[in-house]
Order: C-alpha cells, then structure tokens, then sequence
C-alpha cells in the first residue's frame, strides 16, 4: 500500500512537469491565477506531495512509531478518494469547470477523514512519538482549513457572500504549503532525517518551539484573510518568518550532526533545504518591502513548492521505497536477492542527474520568475524536466527490476 502512493506520487510528478512549461510562461507574464497555474500546484502539492506524505504516514506510523493502523481496506479507500479528487480537480482547474472542482473537493476531503482515521491514532498511543503524533494531527487540521478556505472561494465565486479573494488565497497556500506540508515534513523527518543522516540528538524543545511558532502563525495570518484584518496578518506572517527561521534551524542540526556522508538520496533532501532557506530570505524581503506584489508571492511560493517541499519528497521517496520493495519482494524474486541490499535498485547516475536537474530547476525558475525573466524561467523548466526525467527512469529501472522472473518451459519429451 505506502509503495502504491509513492507510484503515484510520482505519476503527478511527470503529471505536473508536464504541465509546467504552460504554467511558467503564465507565471512570468504575472497570471498567477491562470488555469494552467493553479492546475500545476494542486497537482504537486495534493498529487506528488500529499500522496507521498499519506503513503509515508502508512508506512511509518505502524514500523517506526509501534501503531498499527486501524485498517488496510481503509487505507486503500483513502488512495482511490484522493487519485479520484486529484484528477477532478486538476481537469476542473484546467479546464476551469467550478463543479469538477467543488466535487473533487468533496473526494479529496473524503480522503483525508480516511487516512485521519488510520493514523491519527499515534497522537494518544504512541509511546515516544507522540510530538511526531501531535505533528501529523497539526497538519492534518491545517488541511482541512486549507479545504474549508478553498469551499469559501468558491462560494465568493458564485456570489454567496463577500470575501478578499486574494487573501483567501494567499492563506489557502500558506495552510498547505506550510501548514500540511512543512508541518508533515519536519514531524516526521524529526525521526526519519537523523536515522537517515546518523545524526542523533535531542530536539524536543526546537520541535516544540517551531510547532507552536507555525500554529500560531497561521492562525492569526488566516483570521487576518478571512475579516480583512492586516494588523493581524502581518503579525501572523512575522510569526511565520520566525517559524521558518526555526525549520531551517532543525534542518542545519540534523545536517551538522550527520555521522554518514551524504548519498544521493540525501542530496535531495540537502538542496530542499538550501530552497526553503531561499525562501525564508524572500519572505522576509516581502514582508519590509512590498507584501502584496503577487510576482514576488509566486517566486516564494515556487522555492516552498517546487524546490522545498516537491524535491524532499523526491529525496525521501528514494530512501523508502527501494526499502519497502526490497523487503516485500526479495524473498520471492531471486535477482533482488542477488542485489544484497535496497540502495542497488536505484541507478546512482540517474539519481545524481536527478538531483542536479532539480536542484538547476527550482533555483532558475524561481529567480527567473522573481525577476520576470522569461529566457530563465524556461531554462530552470527544462532543467527540472530533465531532473524529473532522470527520477522517473530511475523507476521504471526499478519496475523492472522487480517484475518475476519466467520459469523456463519444460523440454518437450521425445519419443
């Protein structure tokens, strides 16, 4: 099941690449609400991101916090909700068709109370995870207000009542990005970086800190978007500055403790880092200088999104993945078990194009679109075609890697 996500994951990864140079010209030109646009965020940060974080949450949960799930069915109702919602939503922003969104809303949602229910449980069960539990529920409830601010849109759309739409907006990307995303990320890279890194520590009072920090951000910055309260949503976005100074704070630590050299996987995983710091500084230059410059907003929303969040999760796919396959497969399949370990099924060369393709795409694009440079942006597009490209090869490799070898026809008897 965690392996079915990550493959879908990654099918909405080559999805939204797909997508991306239409979305980059419209972003250089300053559309930032163009169809293609919000097409490609949703497909990255519910399709590539929020997938992989369920199939994480499904893996790890049970293995690394000592939980079980309450059901497997249920988890597999949850995928087949959230594939459905995704692509309904994708089409309907595509094709700007108001009811394939609002139902894709509702299938999305459905999702979410799924695989709530199979794994929120670790908050009140887990015996030393219950700050990664507190995390996931956290980020969890940030979905759903991201979910409700999106149906709030849409009723302003069709005239139900009188909203700011940009900045509803602007805290719909904030819960997800920040809220679902950041939030899972570092709860359960809490315990998965280090062990990945070999970099052991105590963190409990940073975590808490930056948990606290991110909720209070977000509420008052979201309240602020709802009754048109600037006064508040500049302290909420000023608590959200010192939250991300907190995350990349933890990241710094659990790199500077690293007891292993850093494999490709992990490379990954560094060059999110060095985004979500590029973004912190653009934050901070938005927040003195000009908060509503939407060009500005769409250059930091693509370090957060595309070079923060989509290339960790790349990273830490390539850690997992191989993992689970090697473990579920190896006993009955006789060329894994000539491999001797999980890491042989990934090519390192594509893993290293991948990172450098990536790594040269978010860092293009986000300045070419901060600066309005069209030559750029496309540049850092094709650059990150080329890094998804790499990945998905590196897959398909895997795919058939893995596929049963044929047992021989008998001789046919003479006579």
């Amino acid at each position: 099941m965690p392996a079915a996500h990550f493959a879908a994951a990654l099918a909405w990864l080559g999805v939204a690449t797909a997508m991306l140079p239409t979305a980059a010209t419209a972003l250089v030109r300053g559309a930032v609400f163009d169809p293609g646009v919000l097409a490609l965020v949703h497909a990255l940060m519910l399709g590539t991101m929020g997938t992989a974080i369920f199939g994480t949450l499904l893996q790890f949960v049970p293995a690394g916090l000592g939980v079980p799930l309450r059901s497997i069915r249920l988890g597999y109702w949850g995928f087949w909700l959230q594939q459905t919602g995704v692509v309904l939503l994708v089409i309907g922003f595509w094709f700007w068709r108001g009811s394939l969104q609002g139902l894709g809303w509702v299938f999305v949602f459905a999702a979410v109370g799924a695989h709530s229910r199979n794994t929120l449980r670790v908050r009140r069960h887990s015996v030393n995870g219950r700050m990664v539990g507190t995390y996931i529920t956290v980020a969890h409830s940030a979905l759903g207000v991201g979910m409700f601010i999106a149906a709030a849109r849409i009723g302003e759309t069709l005239g139900w009542w009188h909203v700011d739409r940009l900045l509803l907006l602007a805290a719909h990307a904030l819960m997800g990005v920040i809220g679902f995303g950041t939030l899972s990320a570092i709860g359960v890279g809490s315990r998965m970086l280090p062990t990945f890194l070999a970099a052991p520590g105590d963190d409990r009072r940073w975590l808490a800190a930056h948990l606290w920090t991110t909720v209070i951000g977000l509420t008052l910055f979201t309240i602020g978007a709802v009754f048109t309260l600037m006064g508040w949503m500049r302290v909420g976005a000023a608590a959200l500055l010192v939250s991300g100074a907190l995350t990349t704070t933890l990241l710094a630590r659990w790199f500077f403790r690293r007891q292993r050299p850093l494999d490709a996987a992990l490379w990954h995983v560094a060059s999110a880092s060095v985004a979500l710091a590029l973004a912190l500084g653009m934050a901070l230059t938005l927040f003195v200088s000009s908060p509503l410059s939407l060009q500005r907003w769409a250059a930091m929303l693509v370090a957060l999104l595309v070079g923060w969040l989509t290339t960790l999760v790349v990273g830490v796919t390539a850690k997992i993945l191989p993992h689970v396959t090697f473990v579920h497969l190896a006993p009955t399949r006789p060329r894994l078990r000539a491999l001797g370990n999980p890491t042989a099924l990934l090519h390192p060369t594509l893993l290293r194009g991948g990172v450098t393709g990536f790594t040269a795409g978010w860092m293009l694009m986000t300045a070419g679109i901060w600066t309005q440079h069209a030559t750029v942006t496309s540049a850092g597009a094709m650059a990150w075609t080329i890094g998804v490209l790499c990945t998905l090869a590196n897959y398909t490799r895997l795919l058939l890697s893995c596929l049963p070898t044929p047992t021989p026809a008998p001789p046919a008897s003479t006579s």
